[in-house]
């Protein structure tokens, strides 16, 4: 059967619009994992930057206060925060068997993409993970570790973890311990110093730590 001028536009018109509609199919298909992944992207860069501000604060407390001395930074990432006591690396485990969020600030957030290796620690602001390290190295060290979920969503872990320090002839700690409340969603952290005290022989090249002990509060 001849297919007269006017059929042969109409099929010509349906076709292209097929292919339209598979090009726009095939960019939508490629495209939103990479605008996902590049949100995520920028969630992380904002959370780093939140966790370096954070722990600037926190040294600067441990460094320098001699009396009454207290910090804070309103929450601005979105998640759940969390603060764990130092008290596990004082009980004879020894540092492996020592909770892995022990004397740390954590925070639990979904994500859209895993931007970070799944399952395992990585180091944002440092390589170096050891339990101690040599005076001049971070002290606050920032992680992160990417989690599937069973509803195969991911959720990212962000931990501001503090380690001993070691000169040759000193070594040093700071001490987190939390506050009646122990997560928050919003609000602020609050970081408040408790003390300063030594321990005697107590570092990990046997010469004395001295401890720096600040208390995580959200209000």
């Amino acid at each position: 059967m001849a297919i007269n001028k006017g059929q042969s536009e109409v099929v010509t018109f349906v076709m292209l619009g097929g292919v339209v509609v598979a090009l726009v199919g095939a960019a939508y298909m490629w495209g939103a994992p990479l605008t996902e992944k590049r949100s995520s992207l920028a969630e992380s860069e904002s959370t780093v930057a939140f966790f370096n501000a954070l722990d600037s604060r926190i040294q600067q407390i441990a460094q320098t206060c001699t009396g009454t001395c207290i910090e804070s930074i309103d929450i601005s990432p979105k998640g759940v925060f969390s603060s764990f006591n130092y008290e596990q690396y004082y009980k004879g485990l020894g540092a492996g068997m020592a909770n892995e969020l022990n004397n740390s600030i954590v925070l639990n957030v979904t994500a859209a993409r895993n931007v970070y290796a799944l399952d395992r620690w990585i180091g944002i602001n440092t390589g170096n993970l050891q339990w101690y390290a040599n005076f001049g190295e971070k002290e606050g060290v920032t992680m992160v570790r990417m989690i599937k979920t069973p509803r195969s969503e991911y959720e990212a872990v962000y931990k501001l973890w503090y380690r001993e320090v070691d000169t040759p002839n000193k070594g040093f700690l700071i001490e987190l311990e939390t506050g009646p409340v122990k997560s928050a969603t919003s609000g602020r952290i609050t970081i408040t110093y408790t003390g300063r005290f030594v321990i005697t022989s107590g570092a990990a090249n046997g010469k004395d730590l001295e401890i720096s002990r600040l208390r995580v509060d959200f209000t």
